[in-house]
């Protein structure tokens, strides 16, 4: 789920922020103590403007005149991406197990580490 050159943004202007509403979907693949299969939070997270219209422009649209999509917000689309990707994520550089659960993630952007 690599995002082509021309849809990362360049500057500031170009991301949008929004709140995402998550659905979690079990204790083992999730983050953070005490969860609840099923139960949704917001985050705010930063998308690329052009990814982020994009998925706006589909949920939409599915919304509307696809029901059979089963598309019917913007999470619908975020969260199978998410889950997907750790999913990824996790075995290519954990083994293929979730990684350690997190209580909080530290604010900010990690700095940059030298190559």
């Amino acid at each position: 789920m690599t995002l082509p050159p021309e849809t990362a943004a360049t500057t500031d202007a170009e991301v949008k922020e929004i709140t995402v509403s998550t659905t979690e979907l079990g204790t083992a693949e999730v983050t953070g103590e005490d969860r609840q299969t099923g139960r949704r939070v917001q985050r705010t997270i930063n998308f690329d403007s052009e990814v982020l219209e994009r998925a706006r422009a589909a949920a939409t649209y599915l919304a509307a005149y696809e029901p059979l999509a089963g598309v019917r917000s913007l999470a619908d689309i975020v969260n199978p991406a998410v889950e997907e990707y750790v999913g990824e994520l996790e075995e290519r550089f954990n083994g293929g197990r979730p990684f350690r659960p997190v209580h909080r993630m530290p604010p900010g952007r990690p700095a940059r580490r030298s190559s």
